[in-house]
């Protein structure tokens, strides 16, 4: 069977006047443990039960383990670490311990396990619904333009069915819209709500524009 993949365009960086592109895996669905079990069970012969009590042991062992400082090593499956983060102008002298939280776990492959890869197909599938809606500059705000007529805060949902973009377009070009003006949060960091703040000015719209 082939793994499916289509093309997208990077963020487009100032100075760049065409797109660069990465491929991406176009994914089916998402395999549960349920099904991982019962894929296991046909293998060998332990029985689902089995495999679900080594799942929650292997569960509680990566976390001991990482909690205590330690990398994880399943050999030929990979390495598996903590991920820390804390603010970009944190001064060093000031530092308290809750100023770093855990941000993710990072995963690395063993080479055995990605050389298994080197031999799969590869085929490309156009996916659709996953490619955003070109729109140029001047066209996004004409249409937050007509949006904020009839409504007075906006979401990244809203701009998403508003633009056709994707989530991650969405998030950056509001983060743009923010910078230049155009719009401002006037929620929170992590609940953001996005009011009109300069429509059609230099950099973007303007409040009075009707």
């Amino acid at each position: 069977m082939a793994i499916k993949f289509d093309l997208f365009e990077n963020p487009v960086k100032e100075g760049v006047s065409v797109p660069k592109l990465h491929a991406k895996v176009v994914t089916k669905d998402v395999v549960t443990t349920r099904e991982i079990r019962e894929a296991i069970r046909r293998k060998c012969t332990v029985s689902p039960a089995d495999v679900a009590a080594v799942i929650t042991a292997l569960n509680d062992e990566l976390y001991e383990n990482l909690s205590n400082g330690y990398a994880v090593h399943l050999e030929g499956i990979g390495y598996f670490s903590l991920s820390l983060k804390c603010a970009p102008d944190i001064n060093p002298k000031y530092i308290k311990d809750d100023d770093v939280q855990v941000r993710s776990i990072k995963f690395t492959p063993d080479k055995d396990l990605i050389d298994r890869f080197q031999s799969v197909y590869l085929e490309r599938k156009v996916d659709e619904a996953h490619h955003s809606t070109k729109l140029d500059e001047e066209e996004v705000k004409q249409k937050l333009a007509e949006y904020f007529k009839a409504h007075s805060f906006l979401q990244r949902r809203d701009f998403e069915r508003l633009t056709g973009f994707n989530s991650s377009k969405s998030t950056r070009v509001i983060r743009e819209l923010v910078k230049d003006g155009v719009l401002k949060n006037a929620g929170t960091k992590y609940q953001p709500v996005y009011v009109v703040e300069n429509l059609f000015s230099r950099n973007g719209l303007n409040k009075n524009n009707d």
